[in-house]
């Protein structure tokens, strides 16, 4: 019981880094991966960049869902 509380904190806090580190250095990731043709056409100019900047917020929210437990639902 007690691993699987440490195991979702740890879980959750790369998350949490990793979203805000998503959101953060959004600019740098886009120019590594390159522009995102799907996310500049329905996202407009600067598409690629706002498509970093929710993944990095899902990617938070996933730190606050395996937090809470909430994946459990999910059978994961």
């Amino acid at each position: 019981m007690i691993g699987l509380i440490i195991t979702r904190i740890i879980l959750a806090a790369i998350c949490f880094v990793g979203g805000v580190l998503m959101i953060v250095y959004r600019e740098r990731i886009a120019r590594v991966f390159g522009k995102n043709d799907l996310a500049e056409k329905y996202l407009g100019a600067g598409g690629t960049y706002n498509m970093w900047v929710v993944i990095g917020i899902l990617v938070f929210f996933l730190g606050a869902v395996i937090l809470l437990g909430k994946l459990e639902y999910f059978g994961l």
